[in-house]
Order: C-alpha cells, then structure tokens, then sequence
C-alpha cells in the first residue's frame, strides 16, 4: 500500500456520495437510497487509492477493475452485497490491492473472484448462498482472516493455477463439495477456525499444491476430513479431525504428508490411509476410535513414526487392527513408543 505522507485536505463530494480526500478518496454508498458501488467505481479517479464505505443492502454485481480498492461495510447497518444473477459473479476482482471488509457476500455464481496476478484481503467476511464457489483464486494471492463461507454450490474456497492463500482463524461449512480446495500447484496455509459439515471432503490439496493445516478443526464432511492426492506435499499440525465420514486424513497418489501432535478421531472409515506411492510420516498423533483401522498403508507406500519418547504416537483403540498394511510393497519405520495393536503383514517388508 502506498504511504500516505501528506496531510489530507477534505473535500465534500457532491451528489449522492459521501467525502472525498487529496489522496485517499472516500465514498459512501447508501444502496437504500438508490446508490451503486458501480457507480462510485465509475467515478473517482483511478490514480487515488479509494475507499468505499457500504450502506444496507446493494443488489449489484461488482467487477473492480484498478488497483488500490476498499470495499469495506458501515457498522450497524447489515451491510451486504447481493448478486441477483446466478451465472455471474458477486465481486469480480481483477486489478491488485483489493480488500473486502464487514460485509456479507451472497448471491451470484462465484461470491468472490480474484482473478490473478494480484493480490486481496478478505476480513471479517461472510460469502453464503452462491450457485458455485464461495471464493475463487486463479493465479493470485489471497489472504482471508475471520471469515465465513456457507452454503455454497461448489468449495467454499477454490484456489487453482498457482494460486495461494493465507487463511487465519476462519470458518467453512455447508458447502455442496469441499470446504477448501488447492488444486493445480497451488498453495494454501490454514491456522485456525473449522471447516465443517460440507458435502465433499473438508480440505484437498492436489495436482502438484501444497498444504499447511495448523490448529484447525475438521469434523463432521461427509467424504474425507483431508485429503492429498497427486503429487501434493501436506503438513497437518495441532489440528483436531473428527467424525468425517469416511478417511480422516487421506493421502494417495504420490503425495507426501506430515503430522504432528494431531487428534484424528471417531471417523467413519480409518483415521490415516497412505496408498499408492504415499509417504506418511507421524509424531506425537493420537488416533483413536475410528471405525476401521487407525492407520493403513499399501501399495508402495511408507510409514515413518518420529514420536519421541514423552509424547509417543498413539494409535489404539481403533474398531479394527491399529496399524494395518494391505501388501508387502510397502515399508514400515515405527517408534519405540509406538501405541497400538499392528497386523503381522506389517513386518517383513521387502526394501
């Protein structure tokens, strides 16, 4: 952002907007009124940083095409955009330096869309009800704090194309595939927050991304709690996976996965599977009461256990054996410490 170094002479700003500065402009946007975010876009001058404050409910799609933009929503007055069309995007971003603040985004095919290369702020955010994704990326740089996305037609985030986003202490539910999905070397970093109840798996990271989950909560979706598949690299830390339906945390098909200090409980299949040339490496987790196996590696996969001898990996407790292996092409590396019943397949592998 550029420094503001002079001091601001204020100017009224005639007609329906609000005031006007030297260098940052300012305009108020009463959508009860009749007033637009198009129409304030349209007007000020593009060589400003502009911030527009928005009023009520404004039934609009936005495209922002220039740099150094605030959408930011008044207090107090349930500010929203709208997007009346379900084939055209709510807030369509496509310059840099965009930030989305203290509104409710709903409506339209895609809620919010960066269109990259750029970068965009989403804080204190609430997309709901869009035919497709709550949030997409493509090929840009996002970062999302204390938002959140629900009921979404598709993921409630898509990144893809290279795309990354830093997601901080920020809520994902109900959507009708994924909570997040980094795809098509992308990357995505989650601290905090829950992603929760969608339909699909709550967090994929595939086609080449990467991944960092960090005390986060993932419970209740009703494929995989996490999945990473094709090649991607996945870090999962402190976090809680909970009642998924099916895999608590999945990695397949190439992709190497790292946990530590995690609790993977009560899911509907087993909590950790490795398959297909997947390299799975634990320490310190706790995985327990899942309705298959605690964890499962085949296929010319490879389990590492690191846990150190105060806080060792525990894995017991699981409605069938703890640790499983469906062949003899894969490997097994297990802790002195290592907590749980082990299938005698799991010995003896070949090198």
């Amino acid at each position: 952002m550029r420094a503001l170094g002079i001091v601001a002479v204020t100017l009224l700003a005639a007609g329906a907007f609000g005031s006007a500065s030297a260098q940052t402009i300012t305009y108020t946007v009463d959508c009860a009124k009749g007033q637009t975010i198009a129409g304030a876009l349209a007007r000020a001058d593009a060589r400003s940083p502009l911030v527009i404050n928005v009023r009520g409910t404004c039934n609009e799609h936005v495209s922002i095409s220039r740099d150094d933009v605030t959408l930011r929503g008044a207090p107090g007055t349930d500010a929203t955009v709208n997007g009346p069309k379900s084939d055209t995007d709510t807030i369509l971003i496509l310059k840099d330096l965009v930030n989305i603040e203290d509104l409710t985004v709903t409506g339209g095919f895609n809620g919010i869309r960066l269109q990259g290369p750029s970068y965009a702020g989403v804080t204190n955010v609430i997309v709901r009800n869009t035919a497709n994704h709550g949030i997409i990326v493509r090929a840009g740089d996002i970062a999302i704090m204390n938002s959140t996305v629900e009921y979404a037609g598709g993921s409630g985030v898509m990144l893809s194309r290279g795309a990354s986003a830093r997601i901080v202490n920020s809520n994902f539910r109900d959507c009708h595939v994924t909570g997040i999905t980094a795809d098509g070397n992308s990357t995505v970093g989650v601290s905090g927050g829950t992603v929760s109840n969608n339909e699909g798996t709550g967090v994929t990271v595939s086609s080449g991304s990467q991944g960092n989950i960090n005390n986060a909560e993932i419970l209740g979706n009703a494929s995989h709690g996490v999945l990473a598949q094709a090649g991607s690299v996945l870090g999962v830390n402190g976090a809680k996976v909970k009642y998924n339906g099916q895999i608590g945390v999945f990695g397949y098909l190439g992709a190497t996965v790292v946990m530590n200090s995690n609790e993977i409980i009560g899911n509907g299949e087993s909590g950790v599977i490795c398959l297909n040339d997947c390299t799975l490496q634990v320490t310190s987790d706790r995985i327990t009461g899942n309705a298959r196996h605690g964890i499962g590696v085949q296929r010319r996969s490879t389990l590492i256990d690191l846990g150190p001898n105060d806080a060792p990996t525990d894995v017991s407790g699981n409605n069938w054996v703890d640790l499983w292996c469906g062949d003899k092409e894969s490997s097994v590396d297990l802790g002195a410490n290592f907590t749980g019943t082990v299938d005698p397949a799991c010995t003896g592998f070949d090198d």
